[in-house]
């Protein structure tokens, strides 16, 4: 089933979800105060995008495979600002489609690179107006570079980066500056900061065997988190511009964070973040987050959550998808019904800090990625 490993919005049909409340036995019950949020979901055949009014505690929902041709089994999907990306490949051609998710308006770029002997393409990115590909070339080697291409015109610059690499990971771009994370031919894992406006790198960190996750955090500082190993990690804030260094400081966390960008955000002192469940798991992931200044760590009991919510529904979950917001200090989980995957169906999870189940929303397709505020 196709939810279970990608992320997956305009035909004017608006739906209005329902909502049901559930808490958790034997504990106190939360005043639930959802925050406006957007999400990218999909069904056997469709994507949709839902946006959720919290004033009026409902929301809409946008056919995009109907109104714009976003292919149900796109390959990728990327966000700069409130514009979402769906890259897609078919007949040895890739192809975007980018829908505003605020203002509904969208861009088309069919067929906008065609595959060749010369290269494999291993990741997509853009910024606003230019499209970023990650590249192994010549063809079955490792040798790793990055396209610059003009969607508008189809003008294109190569650049080598290194050669004979073990491992390219999801590169982050914000503002003018893409980051490309990849683990060197000795091991070592770096980090690329390319200048999209110069159309240059403006330097190579080399973390050695340290592994790099990277974040904005929400002054539009870089952060990166270098996890060496034994619990061990130092966290770096560098300025955007000009890669000063802001801050470090090092913690100790029980915990692995996969390279390349994080899977979680960092509002003022805390890590919010996925949690990995070992496995072999009923339940993959979960909500955590992590004080930095009184070095407590918090996991959502998420194998709780699911028990009740499939004692509740008597179906099967399966989680998708998770975004803290940091406002409404609420924790959302897509979910599909296992049960019925045929049918996917599926909705949405509010958990509160102290993990309660706050809300259950739900939707007639699979939530598969959180629209970043």
């Amino acid at each position: 089933m196709k939810y279970f490993t990608k992320i997956g919005f305009c035909l004017l049909v608006f739906l209005a979800a329902s909502c049901s409340r559930d808490n958790a036995p034997g504990t106190i019950e939360e005043e639930v105060s959802l925050p406006d949020f957007r999400l990218i979901g999909e069904d056997e055949g469709n994507i949709y995008q839902y946006s959720y009014d919290a004033s009026l505690e409902s929301g809409t929902e946008t056919n995009l495979t109907q109104s714009l041709g976003v292919d149900p089994f796109y390959l990728t999907l990327r966000q700069v600002a409130a514009e979402v990306s769906f890259y897609s490949f078919s007949s040895d051609n890739f192809s975007l489609i980018q829908q505003n998710t605020l203002t509904g308006q969208s861009t088309l770029y069919p067929n906008f690179y065609t595959v060749s002997e010369d290269r494999s393409i291993t990741w997509g990115t853009n910024s606003e107006d230019r499209i970023f590909l990650g590249y192994y070339s010549p063809k079955g080697s490792r040798d790793f570079g990055l396209r610059t291409l003009d969607p508008e015109d189809g003008s294109f610059t190569d650049l080598s980066l290194d050669t004979n690499i073990q491992q390219a990971y999801d590169p982050l771009y914000f503002r003018q500056r893409l980051f490309i994370t990849y683990k060197d031919e000795a091991g070592d894992y770096k980090i690329v900061v390319f200048n999209t406006e110069s159309g240059t790198v403006m330097v190579t960190l080399d973390y050695g065997f340290g592994i790099p996750n990277l974040l904005i955090d929400e002054l539009g500082n870089i952060g990166i988190l270098i996890g060496l190993g034994n619990s061990d990690f130092i966290y770096q804030v560098f300025d955007l511009e000009t890669l000063d260094e802001i801050n470090e400081f090092a913690f100790s966390l029980d915990e692995f964070l996969p390279p390349g960008p994080l899977q979680g955000d960092i509002f003022e002192t805390t890590l919010y973040y996925t949690n990995f469940l070992a496995q072999p798991s009923t339940v993959p992931f979960g909500p955590a987050y992590f004080d930095f200044e009184t070095n407590v760590n918090f996991v959502v009991d998420i194998l709780g959550i699911v028990q009740q919510v499939e004692m509740d529904t008597g179906f099967t979950v399966a989680l998708t998808a998770l975004r803290y917001y940091n406002e409404a200090e609420i924790f959302l989980m897509g979910y599909a019904d296992a049960s019925s995957p045929a049918d996917l169906n599926g909705g949405v999870l509010a958990i509160s800090k102290t993990g309660q189940l706050l809300s259950r929303i739900e939707l007639p397709f699979v939530p598969t990625y959180f629209v970043k505020p």
